[in-house]
């Protein structure tokens, strides 16, 4: 079983918080969000796989709270008083702790969980020097990153500023396209705003927190894209 020294010291690093008592504070306000969501067999089990010292952040009476992985965000966002995609980011870096410390039980919390769930398991990405120090959120890109970025991404175009995609699709195609969008939007604890278009919708991406495109743009981004291709081979995004 890890310690509770070892837990804290990871998870400081994994969100690059300042010591050890912030860290402290988001592993046991995660651990209760978590235990929220989970049906009581899980939640001994997540009881059992963390140090003493978090163990009454993982007690919780009455059935799971409900929510999915947005109202899990919701509420380390809001104890925590820090912007949802700083919630997700600091989410991940704890559970990603628990879960290497302990992959057995990590992997019974993830099938026990629905699938949306599944990314808040691992690690963040890599983005630690592009926090910004003001809002405890991600820091805009500099032209140069976003350049670069936009050269993998091919279909999106824009500035620091924001980023535009323009989707050509029949009208009954929208109305799936934009589900799965809202719906991926929401499992990262950001939105996505749209216009629709005489034959099809434009999508426009901005942290509206930091006034500028960061990395958490460009993961949607890409979940758009994802939803884009599902629903113009017949599918529907999520389905």
């Amino acid at each position: 079983m890890i310690t509770h020294e070892r837990l804290v010291q990871e998870v400081s690093s994994r969100a690059r918080l300042a010591g050890s008592d912030d860290a402290g504070r988001v592993v046991k306000v995660t651990l209760a969000s978590l235990t929220h969501q989970l049906a009581p067999e899980l939640r001994r089990r997540l009881r059992q796989a963390v140090p003493a010292a978090e163990r009454d952040a993982t007690v919780a009476t009455g059935p799971p709270a409900g929510g999915g992985a947005t109202g899990l965000l919701g509420e380390v966002s809001r104890y925590l008083g820090t912007p949802p995609e700083r919630a997700r980011y600091l989410t991940q870096a704890v559970l990603s702790t628990v879960c290497d410390a302990d992959p057995e039980v990590g992997r019974e919390l993830r099938d026990g969980l629905p699938e949306e769930f599944g990314e808040l398991f691992t690690a963040p990405e890599p983005y630690p020097e592009r926090m910004h120090a003001a809002t405890d959120a991600p820091a805009p890109l500099t032209p140069a990153e976003l350049e670069r970025e936009l050269r993998r991404r091919p279909r999106w175009n824009g500035d620091v500023h924001r980023l535009t995609r323009t989707v050509a699709l029949p009208a009954d195609r929208l109305p799936p396209l934009l589900g799965g969008v809202r719906r991926a939007a929401e499992e990262l604890g950001h939105r996505a705003e749209h216009r629709v278009t005489g034959d099809g919708v434009t999508f426009v991406l901005h942290t509206r927190s930091v006034g500028g495109v960061t990395p958490l743009d460009l993961r949607l981004a890409d979940r758009i894209d994802e939803a884009v291709a599902a629903v113009s081979s017949g599918g529907r995004p999520g389905r």
